[in-house]
């Protein structure tokens, strides 16, 4: 006879927009919150099935905090994902913006802690990245040969990993019109689980491995300071992604360490502009610091604003 469990209702702020101060604008992100005796009855396979419902780029899962460290689990509509950088940014924007959770100043996810602060004058978060940064040996074609397309006039392209798990395709592209005619990633849909092209026996060769598209804009006109440098950016994984975290930190450090010569350590400070073609504008804003001599990265850290605009339940 098969056994009955309760269902178990679930609080849930279902609609939180990341990278943005405008509802209806950046990046949507479903926050379910886990109360601490539904954690061990929630299965993964029921997580799975409630992103897969929301079918948002991620869902994460809220566990009650235990020694003052928020877990958090983060889902695509197809896996359990090591990291990613917009869930991240909209936890943090909701811890600070509630009461209950204050004091909270950690994270967790499967890729480690996360650090956090939160600006309530600006509504900004920035966290710090858990980064494992790592350039693959294995290059692919760029898909858009010819110097009207190609900026840097290399025949391929770096694949680089901000953590074991999460990996990308960095193609610069010369103009917002190329950048506007992309429409798919350099890995078909059904391989970009598959670590086909990552380094084999790295521990990197796991996760995801999605593309992501920029187009030099040079300075940000926006940046007082004059440093900041403006990139136009188009993620695509599964299918595109208006505001990509992760794909942004590992673009970033990448740069960072290939055309920061001679700026010694940093910090290097980048604003990314992503989903403009879908009509969902996200502002994201990533700076790096390198380590000593140049070699590596020190820190990275990812910010960005999130508006809270929906609460609902869930039952399973």
């Amino acid at each position: 006879m098969a056994s009955y469990i309760k269902p178990s209702r679930l609080a849930q702020n279902w609609k939180v927009y990341v990278f943005t101060k405008t509802r209806n604008s950046g990046n949507p992100l479903a926050i379910v919150r886990v109360p601490t005796h539904v954690r061990p009855q929630l299965t993964e396979k029921q997580k799975l099935d409630i992103a897969i419902e929301f079918t948002f780029s991620e869902t994460i899962f809220l566990h009650t905090p235990q020694d003052g460290i928020a877990d958090y689990d983060i889902f695509t509509p197809r896996a359990h994902v090591s990291f990613a950088g917009h869930p991240t940014i909209g936890l943090a924007c909701y811890i600070s913006q509630h009461a209950e959770w204050a004091g909270i100043k950690k994270l967790r996810t499967l890729a480690g802690i996360v650090d956090f602060e939160y600006d309530s004058g600006l509504g900004v978060a920035e966290v710090k990245i858990p980064h494992d940064v790592r350039i693959h040996e294995k290059r692919l074609a760029h898909p858009l040969p010819g110097k009207s397309m190609n900026p840097v006039q290399e025949d391929t392209v770096p694949i680089v990993s901000i953590v074991k798990g999460m990996a990308f395709n960095l193609v610069p592209l010369a103009s917002l019109e190329a950048l506007g005619s992309v429409s798919k990633g350099l890995i078909p849909y059904s391989k970009i689980f598959a670590a086909e092209y990552l380094d084999k026996g790295s521990g990197y060769d796991v996760g995801l491995h999605g593309t992501f598209y920029y187009v030099d804009l040079g300075l940000d006109s926006d940046d007082a300071n004059g440093k900041r440098r403006l990139l136009r950016t188009r993620s695509i994984g599964s299918v595109e992604d208006p505001g990509t975290g992760s794909a942004s930190s590992a673009l970033c450090c990448y740069l960072a360490l290939q055309e920061g010569k001679g700026r010694g350590k940093g910090p290097f400070e980048f604003h990314l502009v992503q989903g403009v073609e879908m009509g969902r504008r996200c502002d994201i804003f990533v700076r790096v610091l390198k380590r000593e001599g140049g070699r590596g990265i020190e820190g990275v850290w990812l910010s960005g604003a999130a508006v809270e605009v929906m609460e609902t339940v869930v039952t399973v």
